[in-house]
């Protein structure tokens, strides 16, 4: 047991998710001794992952060159979230992207020059939001467009018969300082990333070995964990990293209450890696979630390969049928191995951190891959307790109802939001769509869309505090792509010169990113010459993989 004075924080589990945690709180308490315990004998789940802006600004606070993070992982740019046959099942689609509300003073500047991540997080309770203006110029008639084709432009850049890159002469043409991207990242690699280049040289402990014992000092905290090779590590306080295994947690199973999420039918996905008939063709900006007869389907893409995975209820469809379709319609190159099925519980921790233990990430519970919540997830919880250390006096003690409370929303809001997905459908092809929509009639869930748009736990500045995970924008949007009847939400008063410059502003958006955006350059020619050095994607397989 160390003898020094320093706080002394154990994490187990490595991956991801103990390799994320280990570096934030290195970097953010730079004077606390942080280990890592890592078991070999737990093997990584690695498909393909699609994150969400979490991930950008985590990548930015710890000063890693994006450059080479992309690189040495295969990660490529996400402008999106692409949903497909969603609606009426008929080809239909709408891009999520990032873009987030700011005010009224917005207007009176250029849309796509000088926009800060600042200017997001200054939108009050009382504020007239951009998505305000947009829902005015709506039930005005004025705007007849959906919202990805009139709110910000973006999709114009994101065809995905010609998706390009938003760069001109390798220069952003999007300004950098907004978060207004995110990444397909390797799951494989993106953990020995965040270890090999910030964590272990910014002095993260790690040893590698198998929890055999975890020794409690009372009802409610651990005073050591013993491992495999007889190593003991003690710590003030225990992180468990561990996903599903919640090997830490489960040793206070009596004790830990949970929250379960009747509304969202997924409990388990049949996932595969897929290699790329043609990347120049298939290669595209944005993630692709595919609605099908009894499910959905997540088409990931990062630079070597495809992850794919059908997301699904064993309550509603078999495993075999399952297979079936994924591998008809979605697996059109070769898969790297035969789909593998994991499953889980619909629910989540309301007490996940007590005593000097607190549960991390997918430990607290999971409601499924939709809207790429899984690393979102995983940051806000070590946000969350990276805050609350910081805040408390004697760094020995956290407010575990805070942080309880916090973990709770985040969780609350991603069910909220994944299961207006499925319960708004028009859908009417199939038993599970049908049922689908008896649910959003049960848990009135037109309803829950213009509670949440109008909540300011959803607007950015709650996201940021922890009150919630999905923006405001995101849910006003989903209502209008859905065919929701939004014409009679209520909206805050808007004047006639307010209308006519948010007029001017909408249509200098669209109109100008449908011009400028022909000069971006191809998305995959722009990857291979400017992030992987030249090199083809099988090129950059072999380099990396050997």
């Amino acid at each position: 047991m160390t003898n020094d004075k320093k706080l002394n924080i154990a994490i187990i589990g490595g991956a991801t998710s103990g390799w994320m945690a280990a570096a934030w709180l290195k970097k953010i308490h730079p004077n606390t001794n942080i280990t890592v315990v890592e078991s070999p004998q737990v093997p990584k789940i690695g498909v393909g992952e699609s994150v969400t802006v979490h991930v950008t600004e985590f990548l930015r606070v710890l000063e890693l060159d994006e450059d080479d993070v992309m690189f040495a992982t295969g990660a490529v740019y996400k402008y999106g979230n692409d949903f497909i046959n969603w609606v009426h099942g008929k080809g239909e689609n709408e891009l999520f992207t990032f873009s987030f509300n700011k005010n009224k003073q917005h207007l009176h500047s250029s849309p796509y020059s000088g926009a800060v991540w600042d200017s997001s997080l200054e939108v009050t309770e009382n504020d007239t939001r951009l998505t305000d203006y947009w829902l005015d110029l709506k039930q005005q008639g004025i705007i007849n467009k959906t919202f990805d084709k009139s709110f910000n432009g973006l999709m114009d850049f994101c065809h995905k018969s010609n998706p390009r890159a938003p760069f001109i002469d390798n220069t952003p043409y999007l300004p950098p300082t907004d978060l207004i991207y995110a990444y397909h990242i390797n799951a494989e690699k993106f953990g020995d990333y965040i270890r090999d280049k910030s964590a272990l040289p910014n002095g993260v402990n790690h040893i590698l070995g198998h929890v055999s014992q975890v020794v409690k000092s009372d009802a409610q905290s651990i005073e050591k964990v013993v491992l495999d090779t007889g190593e003991e590590v003690y710590a003030d306080f225990f992180l468990d990293c561990t996903g599903f295994h919640r090997v830490l947690m489960k040793e206070f199973s009596d004790n830990i209450k949970w929250q379960e999420y009747p509304h969202c039918p997924a409990n388990r996905s049949m996932v595969c890696q897929v290699e790329y008939n043609d990347p120049k063709t298939e290669m595209v900006n944005a993630t692709k979630s595919i609605a099908m007869n009894k499910g959905w389907v997540f088409d990931i893409d990062v630079y070597n390969r495809r992850g794919t995975g059908y997301v699904y209820s064993n309550e509603f469809v078999s495993d075999d049928e399952v297979y079936d379709e994924f591998t008809k319609k979605i697996i059109t190159g070769k898969a790297k191995f035969e789909p593998k099925i994991i499953a889980w519980d619909k629910k989540s921790m309301k007490n996940p951190g007590f005593g000097n233990v607190c549960a991390i990430g997918m430990t607290v519970g999971f409601v499924e891959p939709m809207e790429a919540n899984m690393l979102g997830v995983i940051l806000n919880t070590v946000w969350t307790f990276t805050n609350l250390l910081s805040a408390s006096e004697d760094k020995k003690t956290i407010d575990w109802d805070t942080y309880n409370e916090l973990v709770g929303h985040t969780f609350s809001d991603v069910a909220d939001f994944i299961s207006v997905h499925y319960t708004l459908t028009q859908r009417t092809d199939t038993e599970f769509w049908n049922e689908m929509q008896s649910w959003g009639r049960k848990y009135n869930h037109k309803e829950l869309l213009l509670d949440k748009y109008n909540d300011y736990k959803n607007t950015i500045n709650g996201a940021a505090q922890g009150l919630s995970f999905f923006p405001d924008y995101m849910w006003i949007q989903l209502a209008d792509a859905w065919g929701i009847d939004i014409s009679q939400w209520p909206n805050k008063p808007i004047t006639n010169d307010e209308r006519e410059l948010a007029k001017l502003h909408f249509d200098y958006v669209s109109n100008h990113m449908k011009i400028v955006s022909k000069q971006f350059p191809s998305y995959y020619e722009f990857l291979k010459e400017h992030r992987f050095q030249g090199l083809t994607p099988n090129e950059w397989h072999d380099k990396m993989y050997g």
